[in-house]
């Protein structure tokens, strides 16, 4: 039977194994309190703990707030290395992906303040240059490796946020507001929810195939939409089926997947990106996983960090991974940080 880790359960600053405790308001998405009503806090034996957060948006595409605003309220928040991760311009206008010109920019801005905070060494902090590509069948994604290199970027975090027809015009946002994707599965999918949800995962799994791309964001993003199990229900075979294939794939891909708290922080619903009782089996698999939350806004930065990394430690994991001076590292971890 799968553990239950909403935040009336596990996502709580107090709770024991039967659930019995005080749930979190929703109004807490700032949290980086310690969590020491179980002996947790910000130290690891000697080592100082902190938060790394490598899913990072501003205003450059459709998150609110300048670059330096998210340093400011990393450093509040005791995130020690901030990595950025606008979402990188398509073929086609979106209204939430850069432009060209704005994605020019965007990599001087954030290589500028890279170089500051090398140099200076303030704050302590470590800044990193990222992208969040998307994967559209025959239109992006398919040379993430080669733009990696050319844009001289430390990361990459590979996406897919359409569906539907694969050209301009065409496309369904699985991450829209419901009407907009109750009405693309009426008009791609004949009304059929579980071919629009087995579609996203197809197209997952053809963009882990590819590669080319270090982080694997939001795996099970098609569940926006679906609180209260409005489209499809998790428990339902064709569904475990398709997302147990697609963790078979991550395993072997040398990917590492990431544990995503922007869902909780906007108040979608109460637990991660992917749901609790996916990261057990990847745990099983062995699949390295990073935290990040997926910040639209400065406050928003280590979002759910305490709570999700006490989650994670009931489930069993021991380490997260980070992106070091010298490459991905595993740390590990409490839910007072991270040891870095």
């Amino acid at each position: 039977m799968d553990k239950d880790f909403t935040s009336a359960n596990l996502f709580n600053t107090g709770s024991n194994k039967d659930g019995a405790s005080n749930s979190i308001s929703n109004n807490n998405v700032n949290s980086n309190s310690n969590i020491n009503s179980n002996g947790n806090n910000n130290s690891d034996n000697n080592c100082t703990m902190y938060w790394a957060n490598l899913h990072t948006h501003c205003s450059l595409c459709d998150g609110k707030g300048e670059p330096v605003d998210y340093v400011h309220e990393a450093i509040k928040s005791r995130v020690k290395i901030l990595g950025f991760s606008c979402h990188a311009s398509l073929p086609f206008y979106t209204g939430w992906t850069m432009t060209g010109e704005k994605q020019k920019e965007y990599l001087e801005v954030v290589s500028n303040l890279k170089k500051h905070y090398e140099k200076t060494g303030s704050d302590g902090i470590r800044i990193k240059l990222g992208l969040e590509i998307d994967y559209i069948p025959g239109i992006s994604g398919s040379n993430m490796r080669e733009c990696k290199g050319k844009m001289q970027i430390d990361y990459s975090i590979g996406s897919v946020h359409f569906i539907g027809g694969y050209s301009p015009g065409r496309l369904v946002p699985v991450d829209s507001q419901e009407e907009d994707l109750l009405r693309g599965i009426k008009t791609y999918f004949g009304n059929n929810t579980r071919k629009a949800v087995e579609e996203y995962y197809m197209v997952l799994q053809e963009m882990i195939g590819i590669g080319g791309f270090d982080i694997l964001g939001h795996l099970d993003l098609i569940k926006k939409n679906n609180k209260g199990s409005l489209l499809f229900s998790e428990g339902e075979k064709w569904y475990r089926d398709i997302v147990d294939n697609t963790l078979s794939l991550i395993s072997r891909s040398g990917l590492i997947l990431e544990v995503n708290t922007g869902g909780m922080a906007r108040k979608y619903f109460d637990t991660t990106y992917p749901s609790p009782w996916i990261l057990e089996k990847c745990l099983k698999l062995n699949i390295p996983i990073v935290l990040s939350s997926d910040a639209h806004q400065p406050s928003h930065v280590a979002a759910f960090f305490p709570e999700t990394a006490k989650m994670l430690k009931y489930i069993g994991f021991k380490e997260l991974f980070t992106l070091g001076e010298k490459g991905w590292e595993p740390c590990r971890f409490t839910p007072g940080g991270i040891c870095l």
